[in-house]
Order: structure tokens, then C-alpha cells, then sequence
């Protein structure tokens, strides 16, 4: 339970402007040539995505950008946010730029907002549909909103409400941490996973200094502590973290008799983590997922990092850490994780602390 992101035409003019200055192209270079350098050095999933084959792909792309910045075609920014959106696009949705240039152009390549087509800002809720069904909206896994304590609350009312369907609603939760999870996970769950799932972490000083801190702020922290101090010894690139706490003595909960996840391409990272759940330890006889399209792509790596390239200051993320599941093949997890009941309706006219159109169709369907 415990374990487990101006306009274009703008941009790209100003970028392109900068990079025919002869100093500028130098300092352009120079951030690229250090971008590689860390994803390369640091980022989990790149020796995996290499050893699956797509090392030529790979290169072709790397040196097309380096050719394109260093005769001053394109600006740092445009090469930043190609060259992340390579893995952004096919294998990891934690790999990205925190610059409006990815959000506006790259991003909308492969996702959808929501907020331009209808009323979009998914609130917490906790409140009975109808005589059957109670819903659950969790927006985000951040802690904040909702807290840990407030989901605790949610499922308890939901198991007084008399209420025999329950709705888990995940619409725009773009993650935050995985044990929020917990009191929904005690409601599904009803058989063990039929594999263990492990987490492997990249064994790097950069990598390591990340635990570090985290160490500092969190004495108390055992899996920080753990790696820490395993790492610091440890000759092996890939550090098995922990094995998933066993499942097989946590009783079946007789309530839902019938659940479903509500999901959209916004459901991200820890929200992925309950679809996974789902998938793995929930029968679907019992528990469905309902969406129109499939989540984000960032279910199968975690515990990112932001560093900030020396001379144009852009912040680049990628996860420290990955599945066993994406060492095992699950490379293109960036096409995120399917529904398994389509939902086949337009988008609700607005998506806030309602019941919305979905969710009365969900409850009529259950």
C-alpha cells in the first residue's frame, strides 16, 4: 500500500532568435550536451528503452537535435522539449518540460484538455447518487486535497450509507502519492496479484542525493533510509527498493458488491496506481473501469526529479525509479492504462462536485 505536468509561434520565434547569436549557440550546445548527458547518466528507464531496441531511433533523434542547435535552426527550448517529448510521447509520461512551450504544443499532441471543451475542475466529493451507489471523487493524491484522513472518512461513510454500489471517480487526478490510496484499496480488493511487483531505483550519486534529501527532511523515512543506506554500498546500477507489502491476509471487504474507477487521459502517476491495483488484485466481475479514453502513461515509474539546465534555467523531471513491469516489457507505457467498459457518451456538460452525466449513467449501468 505504501509505495507505491505563450504562444507557439512566440516561442519558437524568440527561441529561434536567440540562437543565431554566436554566444548564445555556444550556452545552447553546452545545455544540450547536458540534458543527454543526465537522462543518459540518471534517468531509470533509459538503459531499458535502449536495450529494448530502440537504440538507433534514439540516436537519429539525438543528433538531428544537436545538428539543429548548433547551426542555430532551432532555439534550447524547442531541442529541450523534442528531445524529452521522444520519451514523453512512447515510453514515459514522468519524463517532461516544466515550460508553457511543452504544455501548449508537445503535450496536446498526445493528451486532451479538457478545460476547453467543457466546465473541467473535478472537486472532492462524498455523497450517495442514489438509493444504490455512492460516489467518491478523488481529484488529486497530493495529500492536500483531499487528505489522507478525508478519504478515510469517505469510505466509512459510504460503508454506513447503505449503499451497495460504489463509485471511485479519478478524473484529473494527476498523482501525488500512492498510500492515500489505502482506504479504497481495503474496499476493493479480493484476491493477491497474480505476480509480485517490485521497484528498482537507478543506483547513481545524482539519483541518491535525491533519498538524501529526503532522508534529511524525513528521519523517520525507513524506505529512505533503506536505500540510502543499501545504495551507498551496493555495486548493482539497478537497486530492487522493496518488494510490495503482501496482500494476502487483508480481509474482503462484502461492500461494494459492484464498484467502478471513472478514469480520464488526466488520470496520472499515483492515480494510475489504483487502476493497477484494480487490474491486478480486484475481479472484474466486481469492479470495472470506466472511461472514455485511456489514462496519461506515467503508471510504471515514479519519485521524479526537476533539475534545471545551467544557462537557460529550463527544469527538466524524469523518475528515479521504475516498475518491475516496465523491466519486464512494458516499454510503451506511455499509452497509459485501458478501460475496460467504454464509455460511449459526450463529455458532461461540467465536471466540478456534481453527479455528473457520467456518473448517473455509471450508477444505472451498476
Amino acid at each position: 500500500m505504501k509505495k507505491l505536468l505563450l504562444s507557439l509561434l512566440v516561442t519558437l520565434a524568440i527561441s529561434n532568435v536567440w540562437a543565431w547569436e554566436p554566444d548564445s549557440i555556444g550556452k545552447n550546445i553546452s545545455d544540450l550536451d547536458s540534458l543527454i548527458q543526465m537522462v543518459e547518466t540518471n534517468y531509470t528507464g533509459f538503459p531499458i528503452i535502449i536495450q529494448k531496441g530502440y537504440g538507433n531511433d534514439y540516436l537519429k533523434m539525438k543528433g538531428d537535435l544537436s545538428q539543429k542547435i548548433s547551426t542555430g535552426k532551432i532555439g534550447i527550448q524547442q531541442a529541450v522539449c523534442e528531445y524529452c517529448y521522444w520519451f514523453f510521447s512512447q515510453f514515459d509520461g514522468h519524463v517532461y518540460v516544466d515550460c508553457q512551450l511543452f504544455f501548449d504544443h508537445y503535450f496536446t499532441k498526445c493528451h486532451i484538455r479538457y478545460a476547453k471543451l467543457f466546465e473541467y475542475e473535478p472537486k472532492p466529493v462524498s455523497s450517495k447518487v442514489n438509493d444504490k451507489t455512492w460516489l467518491i471523487r478523488v481529484p488529486s493524491c497530493n495529500g492536500q486535497n483531499p487528505t489522507y484522513q478525508w478519504l478515510k472518512d469517505a469510505a466509512l461513510a459510504y460503508l454506513q450509507s447503505g449503499c451497495d454500489h460504489l463509485i471511485i471517480d479519478v478524473r484529473g487526478n494527476t498523482g501525488g502519492g500512492d498510500a492515500i490510496w489505502e482506504p479504497i484499496c481495503l474496499l476493493l480488493y479480493d484476491h493477491q496479484p497474480s505476480s509480485p511487483e517490485y521497484t528498482f531505483f537507478r543506483n547513481t550519486p545524482k539519483n541518491l542525493s535525491f533519498y538524501q534529501r529526503i532522508l534529511k527532511d524525513n528521519p523517520d523515512d525507513e524506505v529512505a533510509k533503506w536505500l540510502v543506506d543499501n545504495c551507498r554500498k551496493s555495486q548493482e546500477e539497478m537497486v530492487k527498493i522493496e518488494e510490495d507489502e503482501s496482500v494476502e491476509d487483508f480481509p474482503i471487504s462484502p461492500l461494494p458488491k459492484k464498484a467502478a474507477i471513472v478514469i480520464d487521459k488526466n488520470t496520472a502517476s499515483s492515480a494510475e496506481t489504483l487502476i493497477r491495483f484494480a487490474k491486478m488484485c480486484c475481479d472484474t466481475t466486481r469492479t470495472k473501469v470506466y472511461g472514455k479514453e485511456n489514462t496519461w502513461g506515467a503508471q510504471y515509474s515514479g519519485n521524479i526529479i526537476g533539475t534545471p539546465l545551467l544557462n537557460s534555467q529550463i527544469c527538466v523531471y524524469y523518475p528515479t525509479c521504475v516498475s518491475s513491469l516496465f523491466l519486464q516489457g512494458e516499454s510503451n507505457g506511455s499509452s497509459g492504462l485501458a478501460p475496460d467498459v467504454h464509455i460511449n457518451l459526450p463529455y458532461p456538460q461540467k465536471l466540478t462536485d456534481n453527479c455528473d452525466e457520467w456518473i448517473l449513467w455509471i450508477a444505472d449501468q451498476l
